[in-house]
């Protein structure tokens, strides 16, 4: 890939200067309204992260020191942090209109990033997910960040399980909803999973201020091999969450699932001869702009499924080799990004081409 011009990167600010204005407009169906972003991989352990549009033409990038996971965007749209994927060692924060880095979080000795993060409804903090690992047993933890000023930590909440993986910042704009994955692992022995036998994992909604653990919310014993990990709100304000099973092959347990206000949850069924095709993996589970479909991906089982958020039952199933990202566009339409660098419009009923891009897109796709 050729090395990216000065020239280029002043094109790409003015091309996002133009477009972020009708970006932050939550009203009308222009086409110019629609910017994504997401990590990438360019090359043999180089990796970027890139803006696009909505026609998939790429309007800015930049180099990451190392793979990217999920992207955190402020309440005004005007930064994000780009956290790097577990074990991961760096957060960026980025400029939206330069698309230049603004400051760069390590977290404190014996802490990792699980990759995931969200800002405060003010902006003023950011909340990442992080693995302490220097006890006698690893733990989740928030890490909370000053996102006013230098970005130093100034403290953390427990996660209240292991593996703390999605955070969300609920419609109250104060309590935070963590999905604790369950599985222990520990930078020395890399992704390593070191505690399947003993797995509990957990939904959690704690206060923001606090650090109160204010719900918990498990699933039966026998599925504690379930690691539940990423989620959505949809219209209603219940949350949904997708698994991944860390048990036998040949088992094919519920994949996705929604709390309600009572806490509990409920799992979703997959039609008979479904199941198999998401090879028992959710990666990433998305809420529609309407708040009425949901969008969950399964990179390697190569399909999305989509959900009614209402009744809880599987509305389609298209296929997407290596589909991961996934991101509202408007109504009940996605768009989805696959690794070998397709950009997708997605619904339930089918999909339809956007652009293909040299570039190798990765596991989350956001809407700025």
């Amino acid at each position: 890939m050729a090395t990216e011009t000065a020239g280029f990167r002043a094109f790409a600010g003015r091309a996002l200067r133009a477009i972020l204005p009708f970006a932050r407009e939550d009203s009308g169906g222009a086409a110019d309204r629609q910017v994504f972003v997401s990590s990438v991989r360019v090359g043999p352990r180089q990796h970027e992260l890139v803006l696009f549009d909505e026609r998939g033409a790429i309007i800015g990038r930049m180099k990451l020191a190392g793979r990217g996971h999920d992207i955190a965007i402020d309440p005004a749209r005007e930064r994000l942090a780009v956290f790097a994927r577990r074990p991961g060692y760096f957060a960026v924060i980025v400029d939206v209109a330069s698309c230049e880095p603004l400051a760069t979080i390590t977290p404190p000795e014996g802490h990792h990033f699980f990759g995931h993060g969200i800002f405060s409804a003010d902006g003023r903090l950011l909340y990442a997910t992080e693995n302490h690992f220097n006890g006698e047993r690893s733990r989740g933890v928030i890490g909370v960040y000053d996102a006013s000023g230098g970005y130093e930590r100034i403290g953390e909440f427990e996660t209240h399980g292991m593996d703390a993986h999605e955070i969300l910042l609920a419609p109250d704009g104060r309590t935070l909803v963590i999905a604790n994955g369950g599985i222990e692992t520990h930078p020395d022995y890399g992704r390593q999973k070191l505690n399947l036998a003993d797995m509990r994992p957990s939904i959690v909604r704690i206060d923001s201020e606090t650090g109160d653990l204010l719900e918990e919310t498990v699933l039966d014993a026998s599925l504690n091999r379930l690691s539940m990990r990423h989620m959505t709100f949809d219209g209603a304000g219940s949350v949904w969450f997708g698994c991944q099973w860390e048990g036998e092959r040949g088992v094919r347990p519920p994949l996705v699932g929604r709390i309600g206000k009572d806490g509990k949850a409920r799992l979703m069924e997959f039609p008979d001869g479904v199941a198999p095709l998401a090879r028992n993996y959710i990666g990433s589970v998305v809420a529609s702009r309407d708040g009425g479909t949901i969008a969950t991906s399964s990179p390697i089982g190569g399909q999305v499924f989509f959900w009614d958020a209402t009744s809880g039952d599987l509305r389609d199933v298209v296929a997407l080799p290596d589909g991961c990202g996934v991101a509202a566009t408007e109504g009940d339409t996605f768009l989805a990004t696959a690794g070998d660098g397709r950009v997708m419009q997605a619904k339930a009923g089918g999909l339809a081409p956007v652009a293909r891009h040299v570039e190798q897109f990765d596991n989350h796709l956001r809407r700025i």
